[in-house]
């Protein structure tokens, strides 16, 4: 299995004589955080206690929190701002902390540490190390690939006065090592939007207490903790839900999994200065046999091409999707039903800080016709035979019905009548018919029968 892990305010934040800290100069080409896991304790293992237990976690509920990248020049720009988790029964700490400063740019740092009397038999730094390696844990002092905008540290060793072993890492960047916490479905996934120079900063209440998050079923008791501290270049304004204000400029979120209320906080960035977006959303119904409609929404952005567009259908989240090399994005909402839709898309920008978020809609009502039964092909499958239709009553009926008859698919050439001759050239061919109906104050609705092969001279 593999291990994740951990941050501390700063290597210094952690208190206490940092004795015997490691590094050993070594790279590698990627950088990888997963939960510590180590075997449990038995006569042929006796390294840790029957608390550890309590370490294990399952590495995919670790990604959900991590999200992190094999490459390090993908991963440093968005990996060093998963939410922290510290599992508390254990007595583990993980704890993230992140500093903004005018143009985006950010600092952040992530340590991990674990109490020394968790682990039997570990009583040296190397034997700490060993731990770590064991479990996948990064190299540290990991050298950035060449072009990469983070610039990775990490160390590990052991603080003598607070009884623990650490790992820390930190690393530099843009403002994309923030929005993998916004894109997690971890439990302290933070939710980031600016309006203008305001900044809202939003940690949904947790959806896993006594889940299955919860591998012992503890009802009421956190198998983990997680705490996020950012500092800002602007004031903060306002917290709500138990979101902490640390001074003018940071806010601290602490979270676990029975948390039962959103926290939020406000920073207002008087000395921001962002570039503007503007969007343009166009709607496109194309009615379905069913009784209903694909819509083809098209998003065009002025302003970037570097971001996400997200639909809606009144309040509810259609998808995303990236905007291409032109501005455009586009999205098929699929089997949608009669009546009036409030489509919506918002545009945003990967570079949030720096750029800014638009939005349009337009309203979009439409009617289908319904059929109880698809139409299908009568009469004999042989050379000469005469052929019509069956069950073609729409409801309601049409002002007006074309008929474009097919063979092996393609059209045949002047049969555009609602009966046909079967030819000589379409012994053993399959043919079908495609019809068109037509309605003022209804969709268009163009669509195919099953084919027939024509077996018989």
């Amino acid at each position: 299995m593999g291990g994740a892990f951990f941050v501390a305010k700063s290597c210094e934040d952690l208190g206490g004589s940092r004795a015997n800290s490691t590094t050993d100069g070594s790279s590698r080409p990627s950088f990888r955080i997963a939960a510590l896991t180590v075997p449990l304790v038995s006569a042929a293992n006796p390294i840790i206690s029957p608390f550890s237990e309590l370490l294990i976690m399952d590495l995919d509920t670790l990604r959900r929190i991590a999200r992190l990248r094999e490459e390090v020049n993908k991963t440093m720009k968005k990996l060093l701002v998963f939410t922290s988790v510290a599992l508390l029964l254990s007595g583990c700490s993980l704890t993230s902390t992140y500093t903004i400063a005018g143009a985006g740019n950010v600092e952040a740092t992530i340590s991990f540490a674990v109490p020394k009397s968790t682990l039997r038999g570990v009583s040296t730094v190397e034997q700490w190390s060993q731990i770590l390696q064991s479990n996948n844990f990064p190299t540290p002092s990991l050298a950035p690939s060449p072009g990469s905008s983070a610039s990775p540290s990490c160390e590990y060793g052991e603080d003598v006065e607070l009884g623990q072993w650490n790992y820390i890492c930190s690393a530099v960047g843009d403002i994309s090592l923030l929005n993998e916490s916004s894109s997690s479905d971890s439990p302290a996934s933070l939710r980031y939007t600016r309006d203008g120079k305001t900044l809202h900063i939003v940690q949904p209440a947790s959806d896993t207490s006594g889940g299955s998050d919860n591998p012992f079923s503890l009802s009421g008791v956190s198998l983990f903790y997680a705490e996020t501290t950012l500092t800002f270049p602007g004031q903060v304004t306002e917290v709500t839900g138990g979101a902490v204000q640390v001074d003018d400029h940071t806010v601290s979120f602490e979270v676990d999994q029975n948390q039962q209320t959103e926290m939020t906080a406000t920073i207002e960035l008087d000395e921001l200065t962002s570039t503007a977006t503007s969007l343009d959303l166009a709607t496109k119904a194309s009615a379905l046999a069913a009784g209903s409609a694909d819509v083809e929404l098209t998003a065009s952005v002025i302003g970037s091409s570097d971001g996400q567009v997200t639909f809606f259908d009144g309040d509810v989240s259609l998808g995303s999707v990236d905007v291409n090399e032109q501005g455009v994005a586009k999205y098929i909402a699929g089997i949608q039903a009669d009546g009036t839709h409030q489509y919506r898309a918002e545009f945003q920008p990967r570079d949030w800080w720096n750029v800014d978020t638009s939005q349009d809609q337009t309203a979009l009502t439409f009617k289908t016709f319904k059929m109880t039964n698809y139409p299908s092909i009568s009469g004999s499958k042989k050379v000469g035979a005469s052929l019509g239709l069956a069950n073609l009553n729409p409801r309601p009926a049409a002002s007006r019905i074309s008929y474009q008859w097919l063979r092996n698919g393609k059209a045949i050439s002047g049969k555009t009548s609602k009966d046909y001759k079967v030819a000589a050239a379409d012994y053993n061919k399959n043919i079908s018919v495609r019809i068109t109906l037509v309605k003022p104050g209804y969709l268009a609705n163009t669509f195919e029968t099953s084919a027939i092969r024509i077996n018989k001279r």
